[in-house]
C-alpha cells in the first residue's frame, strides 16, 4: 500500500489599504475578501497585529492529497488577493508534505 500524502499550503499577505485612516476604513473590504476566500473553502484568519489602520496580514490556508491542487488553489487566492483593494506589500507562499504510512 501507498502512504497517506497531505499537502498544506499557506499564503501570508502582508495587505496595504492605501488611504484608510481608521480600523473602520479597514473593516468593511477586508471582511468582503476573508469571506470571498471562504467561499472558496480556503481557511482564512487574519494574524499580526490588528490595531494598524492601513496593513492587516491574512494567512490562508489549503489542503489536498495532491500538490497540484494545492498548487493551483494558492494561485487561485493570489488572483482574489491582487483583484481587491488591497495592495500586497508582501506575500509569503509554503507547501508542506505530510506522510503517514498507510498500514
Amino acid at each position: 500500500m501507498d502512504d497517506v500524502r497531505i499537502y498544506t499550503g499557506t499564503l501570508v499577505a502582508d495587505l496595504v489599504l492605501p488611504g484608510s485612516r481608521s480600523l473602520k476604513e479597514m473593516r468593511a473590504p477586508l471582511r468582503a475578501l476573508v469571506q470571498k476566500l471562504r467561499n472558496q473553502e480556503f481557511a482564512v484568519a487574519r494574524v499580526g497585529p490588528a490595531e494598524l489602520a492601513q496593513r492587516a496580514f491574512v494567512a490562508i490556508v489549503a489542503v489536498s492529497g495532491d500538490g497540484e491542487v494545492v498548487d493551483g488553489r494558492l494561485d487561485d487566492a493570489e488572483r482574489e488577493l491582487f483583484a481587491s483593494p488591497f495592495d500586497v506589500a508582501d506575500l509569503r507562499r509554503d507547501v508542506v508534505v505530510e506522510t503517514f504510512p498507510s498500514g
